[in-house]
Order: structure tokens, then sequence, then C-alpha cells
């Protein structure tokens, strides 16, 4: 007896044997001669690790050369002109006409801005305000001009924002 373990004990190790190698062989057969090739290579090098770049190294400006004054020339130079504001041309009863509604314009927008109390008033008012004073006194300088038609434009559109901003503020 034995006599037949040793057998069947030699013949379980050679069944052992034959399956590894038939596993192996499956293996080789499904993945491939360089899937095998690579379990018994060593893994390639990492990359290299780059360094991170130093930072720039910061320049102090240069000072900038000292200025040369320039030469006064010897010819006087004339005093400039400011040319003239291209306005529509009006007759005379027309120029007097817009010059009058500026005028009426404006101080209708002085009446209602001044009763006003900008304490009491938003950002956004506040703000509205503003605009009419710099309309205001835009028109104003159109009539110093004598653009005229600029001016009373100018005193039209002070005038409704100054009204809005009334109603609003009461």
């Amino acid at each position: 007896m034995r006599q037949g373990i040793v057998l069947m004990g030699q013949g379980l190790s050679q069944w052992r044997n034959g399956l590894a190698g038939a596993l192996a062989a499956l293996i080789v057969a499904v993945s491939g001669c360089a899937a095998i090739e690579s379990l018994f290579s060593p893994p390639p090098p990492p990359p290299p690790k780059k360094e991170p770049a130093p930072p720039p190294v910061k320049k102090e400006p240069e000072p900038a050369p000292p200025k040369k004054e320039p030469e006064a020339p010897s010819v006087k130079k004339e005093p400039e002109v400011v040319p003239a504001v291209l306005a529509p041309q009006v007759g005379k009863q027309d120029e007097e006409q817009l010059r009058r509604d500026a005028g009426t314009r404006m101080q209708r927008a002085e009446v209602l801005i001044g009763r006003i109390d900008e304490k009491k008033l938003t950002k956004d008012q506040q703000e509205q305000f503003l605009t009419i004073q710099s309309l205001l006194k835009n028109a104003k300088e159109a009539i110093e001009a004598k653009d005229l038609a600029r001016a009373s434009n100018l005193a039209e559109k002070a005038r409704i924002l100054a009204e809005e901003l009334a109603q609003a503020a009461r």
C-alpha cells in the first residue's frame, strides 16, 4: 500500500507541474509575450524631475537721465487763438429767443434744485443732482461762447432732470 500512496503522491506532483505549465502557456497565449516580458523586466526609470525655475531677479529701474531744458526759441510766439465754436447760424431775432429760452430753463432748474435738501437724497439722486449742476454750468459756458442752441439744449436737459428729481425727493 505504501507504494500506492507514493505513486499517488508522485502523480499529484506531476499533475500540479503540468497544470502550472498549461497555465503559463495559457497566459502567454492570451496576453502575448510582451506582457510576460514586462513582468520580468525592471520598471522604467521615472522621468527626470524638473527643478522649478528660480524666480526672476528684480532689477531696480535705472534712474532716468536728467531731462534737458529745451532752449528757448529766439522768435516770439504769437498768442494762441481759441478757435470759434461751430454753431448753427441764427438770425438776431432767433438768437434772442434762444437766449431767453436758455435763461428761463436754467432759472427754473436752479429754483427746483434750490428747494431740494441734498442730505436727504439717495446716492443715485445725489448723482442726478450733480449732473444737473454740471449741465447748468455747461449751459452758462455755452452762452458765454455764444453757442445759444447748445446752451438752450443743455438748459432744457437740466430742467427736465431737476423736475424729475424734485418730484422724486418729495
